[in-house]
C-alpha cells in the first residue's frame, strides 16, 4: 500500500475517487463468541449476568448442530460486511474452526477454560489442550485462556499459566462484568453463590479473599504476557491502578452494547482513558448483542461520552486491538507496507467531527 499526499507530488496517481465521509483502517474486534451466534434474540435483555448465564445454559441444552454451524457462517459474513478485519474469538469447542480456515478475517482463538471445582482442573485442562491441538492442526492461531476470575479454580489457573508462559500466549479474561463478582471475593455474598447452585456448581469450598477479583487471582496470571481484561463494567480507580501495577502489558476491552444488554450499565470509560491508552473494542456475542458491528459499539460510546474525540475511539477500534493481538505489522493503521483494510464511515457530523445515529461503515478494501 502506498500513502500519497497529492499536495506533495506531481506524479500522476491514476483515477481519483472522492468519498463523502472519513476513511479509517479495518476494525479489530477483540472480543467475540462466534459459537453463541445462534442465540441471537433468544436471551432476555437487562436481567443481570446471573440470569443471563442461566438462560444461556438452558438454551445450550436445546442447541442443534446445524443451527449452530449456520449461525457461525452468517456471523463471520456479518463482521466482514461491517468492516471488521480481525477478531479475538472465544471458543469452547472446535465448531468454528472450519469457518475460520476459509474466512477472509484474521482470527485469534481463545480456547476458554472454566471449572470452579478444584478436583475438575486436570480433566478440563486436558479437554482444552485437545481443542488447542485441533486448532493448531487446522493452522489457526490461538491460546488457552481462563474464562473469568470467579470461574477458574487455583489448580486450573496454575495449569493455564504454565501453558501460557511456555508458549508466550496472549490471554483474555472476563473481568468485573457484574458487581456480584466483587462481592464473591470480598465476602462470599451475591447471586453467584446462590445461582451457581442452580447450575449444579458447588461453591462450598470457596473462601473469600477480602480483595478485588483481579488482585485475588493475579498470581495465577503471567506478568509479561499481553492480557485483555474484558468488560470492566464495575472497575473502579483502585482496580485499574492495581492492574496497571501488576501486569506489564494489560489492555482493556469495552463491549458497550453487551454491557447494556446484560447489566444495563456501561463501564466508567472516562476513568479508564484517564489511566491508560490501551482500550480496545469488542462486540461480545449475538447472545448479548443485536449485531456484530464495531461501529455500533463506537456510536454507543460516543453517545454516552460525547467528550471523547472520534480519533481516539477510532484508535481503540483498530490500532490498539491490532497491538493486543500482535498483528500491528499488518493491521490497525495506514502505513506503507501494511494491508489493514479500508473502511468508509459515512454521515459524519463534520463540525467536531463525530459519529451520528446514521453513520455507517462501508468496507472499501
Amino acid at each position: 500500500m502506498e500513502l500519497i499526499d497529492p499536495g506533495e507530488t506531481t506524479e500522476a496517481t491514476g483515477d481519483v475517487i472522492k468519498y463523502d465521509g472519513i476513511l479509517c483502517p479495518g476494525f479489530v474486534n477483540t472480543h467475540c463468541h462466534l459459537e453463541l451466534s445462534w442465540m441471537k434474540n433468544k436471551i432476555p435483555e437487562k436481567t443481570g449476568l446471573g440470569e443471563f448465564v442461566i438462560h444461556v445454559q438452558k438454551a445450550k441444552q436445546a442447541a442443534l448442530q446445524e443451527e449452530i454451524s449456520e449461525a457461525i457462517v452468517l456471523a463471520d459474513i456479518e463482521m466482514q460486511n461491517n468492516g471488521i478485519v480481525a477478531v479475538g474469538d472465544i471458543s469452547n469447542t472446535d465448531y468454528s474452526f472450519e469457518v475460520k480456515q476459509l474466512s477472509k478475517l484474521f482470527y485469534h482463538t481463545f480456547i476458554e477454560v472454566y471449572a470452579s471445582m478444584p478436583w475438575m482442573a486436570e480433566e478440563k485442562f486436558e479437554k482444552a489442550k485437545s481443542i488447542y491441538n485441533a486448532l493448531k492442526e487446522n493452522n489457526l492461531l490461538g491460546s488457552i485462556s481462563p474464562h473469568a476470575t470467579y470461574s477458574v479454580s487455583e489448580p486450573l489457573f496454575a495449569l493455564i499459566k504454565k501453558h501460557a508462559e511456555k508458549y508466550t500466549s496472549i490471554l483474555s479474561i472476563h473481568h468485573q462484568e457484574t458487581m456480584d463478582e466483587n462481592l464473591l471475593f470480598l465476602n462470599k455474598t451475591g447471586w453467584m453463590v446462590e445461582n451457581m447452585k442452580k447450575l449444579g456448581i458447588d461453591y462450598s469450598w470457596f473462601e473469600s479473599t477480602g480483595k478485588s477479583p483481579l488482585e485475588s487471582v493475579a498470581k495465577f496470571l503471567p506478568k509479561v504476557n499481553p492480557l485483555l481484561l474484558v468488560h470492566n463494567t464495575f472497575s473502579n480507580e483502585n482496580d485499574i491502578d492495581f492492574a496497571l501495577s501488576a501486569f506489564e502489558n494489560v489492555f482493556w476491552c469495552v463491549c458497550a452494547n453487551a454491557n447494556l444488554y446484560i447489566e444495563n450499565q456501561l463501564p466508567d470509560i472516562p476513568l479508564l482513558r484517564s489511566k491508560t491508552n490501551k482500550l480496545t473494542i469488542g462486540t461480545d456475542s449475538l447472545a448479548s448483542n443485536h449485531q456484530l458491528s464495531v461501529l455500533e459499539e463506537m456510536k454507543t460510546i460516543t453517545y454516552a461520552f460525547p467528550e471523547i474525540p472520534l480519533h481516539e475511539v477510532l484508535k481503540w477500534s483498530s490500532l490498539n486491538g491490532a497491538q493486543y493481538l500482535g498483528i500491528e505489522e499488518r493491521y490497525g493503521s495506514f502505513e506503507k507496507g501494511k494491508t489493514p483494510g479500508i473502511n468508509l464511515i459515512t454521515d459524519i457530523s463534520k463540525d467536531l467531527p463525530t459519529l451520528t445515529p446514521g453513520s455507517k461503515s462501508i468496507p472499501i478494501v
